[in-house]
């Protein structure tokens, strides 16, 4: 039962920020289909439980391959019961009240404007109210969960009710260079979910071979805490400019090949923004495709590298509302561990600080066996299932020197059960670390 509580089954939440770390602007084409058309929909009920939201159910919508053939939408509501709340201010009063969870999330990403030629246009949005968030205010490499103290100025997590509202708008530009001098949106065939037209792409030359992207993206943030006095949301909108270099044969699910991605984001202290603040993050994943198994269909390791650097974050000083240092990116920017991509034992943002650096070594495989290949009477297409197991390793730490941050790691490893479902891989994980076991399901390779 213990196990069963600290689930994280968040799965829409994590479609939202999943959809946008897309790996290159391409189109996919199944020569399994019959269709004349690639563009494929499903409308799907979910349910999930969690700390934050309680029981919750709601309704998704995906779309792939409409109006362009290399666009996707999708569009989620969602609401959950009505559960206890204990909303203890800092100032030490009481109100007991329930709650509930509520939330719509919608975007599009992938759509070319008709007078761009190379640029593609994303929007994303989410805008939700949780009776029982957790915020790491106290995130640093040492710090110690607390949950169960009766000092509300001690709890870590922090827990809060409030709304957690955001939006992004990101440009991508395909450069003329690579693969991208001829073609702007390779087209990526498939049969039975692997690749049968990229033998001689992935492992070229930096550069000279591969998609390369420049991408501005706008960013709006805005978390309400009903717990805090002195300042009862944090907000933070700004700018993020980032370029990627994709040398795979296949973004979405690589078996061979590299990509490295460098990214800035800043929040220059406009509009309601509580302060300015700046990262940079750096990242770098590489995967070598192995020899198959007389009973596998494809057998990869991949590996991942990603570090962060936050130069403006005063650690000498809090800003004016006092419970941020200054010129710190909030929990969710920066160089933070924890949650769906990074550290996956432990919870969302678990750790922030000044810098950090993580490592992770996935071992993907495709078994020949598919239980629901070709079956009718499933409306939902399933062109794999892949099995893989990881390890990960990573820390934060107060200033960037690698000496500091190659000791007392954290580290977790874990299981995982994924599946090419309308040609986007959902994976189900377990991962489990020195704070427990999380479990999650999501969209996406992590990496």
């Amino acid at each position: 039962m213990y196990l069963l509580k600290r689930v994280i089954i968040a799965s829409i939440l994590i479609l939202l920020y999943s959809v946008s770390i897309s790996a290159g602007e391409f189109i996919v084409k199944d020569v399994d289909s019959n269709k004349s058309k690639n563009s494929t929909w499903i409308a799907l009920p979910y349910l999930f439980s969690s700390d934050s939201t309680g029981l919750t159910a709601g309704v998704i919508g995906i779309f792939n391959g409409f109006i362009q053939p290399q666009m996707s939408m999708f569009i989620t509501a969602y609401m959950g019961e009505k559960i206890p709340v204990e909303n203890i201010s800092l100032a030490g009063d009481y109100k007991h009240d329930e709650a509930r969870s509520r939330g719509i999330g919608f975007g599009v990403s992938g759509y070319r404007p008709s007078f761009f030629k190379r640029t593609f246009l994303s929007l994303l949005g989410n805008f939700a109210y949780y009776p029982n968030q957790k915020v790491y205010f106290k995130g640093a490499n040492d710090s110690v969960k607390n949950e169960e103290s009766t000092d509300v100025t001690n709890f870590t997590p922090f827990r809060t009710q409030g709304y957690n509202n955001w939006v992004r708008v990101d440009f991508r530009y395909v450069l003329p260079i690579g693969e991208g001098k001829t073609t702007i949106t390779p087209i990526i065939k498939l049969k039975n979910g692997i690749t049968i037209n990229r033998d001689n792409i992935g492992n070229g030359t930096p550069f000279s071979t591969g998609q390369t992207i420049i991408g501005t993206e706008i960013f709006y943030t805005k978390f309400t805490a009903d717990r805090l006095t002195k300042s009862p949301s944090l907000n933070s909108n700004g700018l993020r400019v980032y370029m990627e270099h994709d040398n795979t044969d296949y973004p979405n699910n690589p078996s061979r090949g590299y990509n490295m991605k460098l990214r800035f984001s800043a929040d220059f202290g406009l509009s309601n923004s509580n302060q300015k603040w700046n990262a940079i993050e750096a990242s770098y994943s590489h995967y070598f495709e192995l020899p198959n198994f007389t009973w596998s269909r494809q057998n990869v390791i991949a590996f991942n590298a990603w570090s962060a650097y936050s130069p403006s974050w005063d650690k000498s000083k809090l800003n004016d509302a006092g419970f941020l240092d200054k010129n710190q990116p909030p929990m969710w920017e920066g160089a933070r561990l924890g949650g769906y991509r990074r550290m996956r034992a432990y919870d969302t943002n678990r750790f922030s600080d000044k810098a950090a650096i993580y490592g992770a070594l996935e071992y993907r495989v495709i078994p020949d066996f598919n239980p629901m290949h070709g079956q009718k009477w499933n409306p939902i297409a399933i062109d794999w299932f892949q099995t893989v197991l990881f390890v990960e390793a990573g820390r934060v730490a107060p200033r960037y020197d690698l000496r500091l941050l190659s000791k007392d790691l954290k580290y977790d490893v874990g299981v995982s059960l994924r599946a090419l479902t309308a040609k986007v891989p959902m994976r189900f994980e377990v991962a489990y670390g020195e704070e427990g076991v999380n479990m999650w399901v999501m969209i996406k390779q992590p990496f």
